[in-house]
């Protein structure tokens, strides 16, 4: 069995979407509606949806939710890293030892939660 998709909901679809074209490149596959919904294809054909928030949801994940980024090798990760920080994204900590990995934490457009890492 494989995991083929993920919605996940945000208080800003358009500004989400492009953080993760530009920084994990995804590819707007459908849009509907004016940043209502947006589905973006990466690696492997996995499908990211974007939702907007409903008025009435909230927009906080759980405190240890979040997506994560496996790279290769730990140069791809401090080149994510750097760019990150080249666009003006809050990384607030430098990629480092984290259990068997190495890698960082940050909180991306949409309140999201993303790790970045590779083995070590």
């Amino acid at each position: 069995m494989r995991l083929n998709h993920i919605n996940l909901c945000v208080a800003d679809v358009k500004q989400t979407r492009f953080f993760f074209e530009t920084y994990f490149g995804f590819a707007c596959t459908e849009e509907k509606g004016d940043g209502i919904i947006a589905i973006l294809k990466g690696e492997d054909d996995f499908l990211l949806v974007l939702s907007k928030l409903r008025e009435s949801d909230t927009a906080a994940y759980p405190q240890d939710f979040h997506v994560g980024f496996m790279q290769q090798t730990q140069q791809q990760v401090l080149d994510i890293y750097n760019a990150l920080k080249a666009g003006g994204i809050a990384v607030e900590r430098e990629p480092k030892k984290i259990r068997d990995s190495y890698g960082f934490y940050f909180i991306a457009p949409g309140g999201l939660t993303v790790e970045v890492a590779s083995p070590l």
